[in-house]
């Protein structure tokens, strides 16, 4: 029985290994993955993402170049094209490197939570399809602040980083479901650790299909929870800047004192004029209650927040979603970034977001789906 298998072992471990050579050493794309995962996605959504993981995780994948669709958001994120790869993917860093050989033009890695989600569901049943777009059955793995941070520092250390990254935050869920008057303190703590990280941050007001209710009750409702978590974002960005300002300061003077501290926190306000702080972008669905959006929207006029990230409800028609964007992008001022995200699956839907007013667009379920080629497909 050995020797009839015999060849078709040799044959199969000849193909593997020319393959890996092929793609590996000279970066030759010969369409086998593609097909090979298309099919293996149909058969199991939750081990095809595993495995598409584990492949960016070794940085087996081929590279991919797009200089096409360059921008520059809030006029210090320039990005390599305006692709990017929406948050749920990534939650913690460790497939940066792989992603942007992959042609992503930016990256926005989490949610990340002041500290693990420890209730989080290993059911292998995690997924389903739901109008060609991914529907979580459980919540999706939250990372801690310490991985992340170990991680992005690491990268940032090595200048392994070639296109902007952003950090998608959220309260954890034991804080908004035990104690929600802590939220703003959780925002900040994860704030404090990233925000000399990350490229821009992003506050996640979207809820998954485990939380809907708990955060309708406490977020989506209630724009004073809103907007202390931005306040704290904000001047925890402050702190942290002047903080950093003061103890270089008096590390090169060799000089001590609280009131060293003091005067480099009253002059931080300089540094926000000089895209000293990462911006803030408001992740929000497209279902969104009018009183909420609209409170986002003086938000973005007084320059408290720089961007949005409009998110397509699974349910809502293209054209609905493009009205909304579209008076989105009429009152918020031209300084502040709209970004797409979902329902992305063509070319022709990627231009129909820009020329509808968005900046940038991401995706999620798409490249899910498909793998690496979703984002040829879109860019060429």
């Amino acid at each position: 029985m050995l020797k009839k298998l015999k060849p078709v072992l040799i044959s199969i471990s000849t193909l593997g290994l020319s393959y890996f050579i092929a793609q590996r050493e000279f970066n030759i794309d010969l369409g086998i993955f593609d097909t090979f995962y298309s099919q293996f996605y149909k058969y199991s959504p939750h081990y095809a993402i595993q495995f598409m993981k584990i492949m960016c995780y070794q940085n087996l994948l081929w590279k991919q170049d797009f200089q096409s669709n360059e921008q520059t958001l809030n006029k210090q994120i320039k990005l390599k094209n305006k692709l990017g790869l929406a948050s749920g993917f990534d939650s913690d860093g460790s497939f940066i490197e792989a992603l942007q050989n992959l042609g992503f033009g930016y990256i926005e890695l989490g949610s990340i939570t002041a500290q693990k989600n420890i209730r989080f569901n290993d059911d292998t049943n995690t997924y389903q399809i739901k109008n060609n777009s991914i529907e979580y059955q459980s919540e999706i793995p939250q990372m801690g602040i310490l991985q992340s941070k170990a991680i992005l520092t690491s990268l940032r250390r090595n200048y392994a980083i070639k296109i902007p990254i952003g950090v998608n935050i959220m309260p954890s869920e034991e804080i908004y479901k035990y104690t929600p008057y802590l939220i703003e303190n959780d925002i900040s703590n994860v704030t404090r650790e990233l925000c000399s990280l990350a490229d821009f941050i992003v506050l996640n007001l979207v809820s998954s299909q485990r939380t809907n209710k708990l955060y309708s009750d406490i977020v989506s409702n209630n724009t004073e929870v809103i907007k202390k978590m931005i306040q704290s974002i904000q001047i925890t960005q402050i702190e942290e800047i002047g903080l950093q300002a003061a103890l270089e300061y008096e590390i090169k003077n060799q000089l001590k004192g609280d009131n060293l501290v003091s005067e480099y926190l009253s002059t931080t306000q300089f540094g926000l004029k000089q895209n000293l702080v990462a911006p803030l972008y408001i992740k929000v669905s497209s279902n969104l209650q009018k009183s909420v959006l609209d409170f986002l929207l003086i938000e973005a006029k007084n320059n408290s927040i720089q961007g949005i990230i409009f998110q397509k409800d699974i349910d809502q028609n293209d054209q609905e979603y493009y009205n909304k964007l579209k008076t989105i992008r009429n009152q918020i001022p031209e300084t502040c970034s709209l970004i797409c995200v979902g329902g992305i699956n063509t070319k022709q839907q990627f231009q129909e977001r820009l020329l509808n007013g968005a900046d940038a667009c991401q995706i999620y379920s798409s490249f899910l789906a498909k793998g690496p080629s979703a984002i040829k497909d879109i860019l060429l």
